[in-house]
């Protein structure tokens, strides 16, 4: 008897260390001391660089940037991310695009889904051939490049595209896990942000970001959604469980926006108009 309570109290002091290292490490998220940030997707200039140098962290499109240009940012402590879009193909990245074979889209009814807004395809993340191809514009265009972490845009399309099919919604969830897994078994130092897919985050994903997105996070259109405040309930769960700092966007409103995001300890960003003019 005292040989299995010593062996039960073992067992409760490693389960201790262990969620109280994997507490530290999550404090540690390079995410928790950033207060302001910027997304700006258009090329840089020597001018913008040293206005960029004045924030925690921006968000950019790493084709524009050459490393010498990246580590002119992280020698000011600033903290950089580049975009990657993790759930569409863009057709204007024709480098990319080119790559792509029909079994790296999504089909509804035999029929790929476009985007006629962005020019884009909604891709499917459980082809290995699309996680592959993914994971080397990750290499190319931000591990290569010294940038702190990727900028994981449309992951939202999980959510919004398969929520009326479970078996769909559940595999996309799944392959989304799994090129993250390599993605980070990879390259441990890289971080990542996740654009919307709050149910994803929620079911399948926090445990592998450092943060979440929310754009359109507008005061007036929110305040009174039901909706709203349950999503806001559970991100501040999950940054309390898993550590993922939450990011808000506004487009409208600005003071009233920020403030209701700093309310729930939310990191807020109010662009004018897109994220191509500065």
């Amino acid at each position: 008897m005292k040989n299995k309570i010593n062996l039960l109290i073992v067992l409760f002091i490693t389960s201790a260390l262990f969620f109280a290292v994997h507490l530290s490490a999550k404090e540690e998220s390079p995410l928790k001391n950033v207060y302001d940030y910027k997304i700006y997707y258009d090329p840089p200039t020597p001018e913008l660089l040293e206005k960029m140098t004045h924030y925690d962290m921006v968000i950019i499109e790493p084709v524009y940037y050459t490393e010498s240009e990246i580590q002119t940012l992280k020698e000011s402590d600033t903290i950089v991310y580049g975009y990657i879009n993790t759930m569409e193909a863009d057709t204007w990245n024709k480098t990319f695009f080119n790559q792509l074979n029909d079994n790296d889209f999504f089909y509804r009814n035999g029929e790929r889904i476009y985007y006629s807004e962005w020019n884009s395809y909604l891709t499917d993340i459980t082809s290995s051939h699309y996680q592959q191809l993914l994971a080397d514009e990750v290499e190319k265009q931000i591990v290569d490049k010294g940038i702190d972490g990727a900028f994981l845009d449309t992951v939202g399309n999980i959510d919004n595209e398969h929520h009326q099919n479970p078996s769909v919604l559940k595999s996309q969830r799944e392959g989304l896990v799994t090129w993250m897994t390599s993605i980070t078994n990879k390259h441990p130092d890289l971080s990542l942000i996740q654009n919307w897919g709050f149910d994803t985050l929620s079911k399948s994903t926090a445990p592998y970001i450092d943060g979440i997105m929310w754009e359109g996070f507008h005061f007036s259109s929110i305040i009174y959604n039901e909706w709203v405040h349950d999503q806001i309930y559970k991100l501040r769960e999950i940054r309390n469980q898993h550590g993922v700092e939450v990011f808000t966007v506004s487009h409208e409103e600005p003071k009233k926006s920020a403030e209701f995001s700093e309310a729930n300890r939310f990191k807020h960003y109010h662009n004018q108009s897109n994220y191509n003019e500065w």
